[in-house]
């Protein structure tokens, strides 16, 4: 990686609007298990501690945020209310944000 896209990705961080509140409590109650199958093929198991939610890297990353999006919803951590398409909702943007940032570092 060069100097100049090392910079950029920096500053995309750091001007990244990201809820810290949600980013630790998904750092705290993840846990991730890797397996292999077959010779070539590495699988990573990734679960939420105190929770039955769970996804694997076979799933999209769609699956994986809908998925920590309904975990928050059900242990209360987050109140989006009903979702509208139509909408710009800021909060649920942030949000969503938040868990692709998440995604993005925890499974690299």
């Amino acid at each position: 990686m060069t100097s100049k896209e090392n910079i950029k990705k920096i500053l995309k961080e750091e001007t990244q609007d990201i809820d810290t509140t949600i980013l630790n409590f998904l750092k705290r109650r993840a846990s991730k298990t890797k397996h292999k199958i077959y010779d070539d093929t590495e699988i990573t198991w990734v679960r939420f501690v105190g929770t039955e939610y769970s996804f694997n890297t076979f799933r999209s990353k769609k699956e994986m945020i809908r998925t920590i999006l309904d975990m928050l919803e059900d242990d209360n951590v987050i109140n989006l209310g009903d979702y509208n398409p139509n909408v710009l909702d800021k909060d649920r943007q942030k949000v969503i944000r938040t868990i692709k940032y998440f995604l993005n570092e925890y499974l690299k």
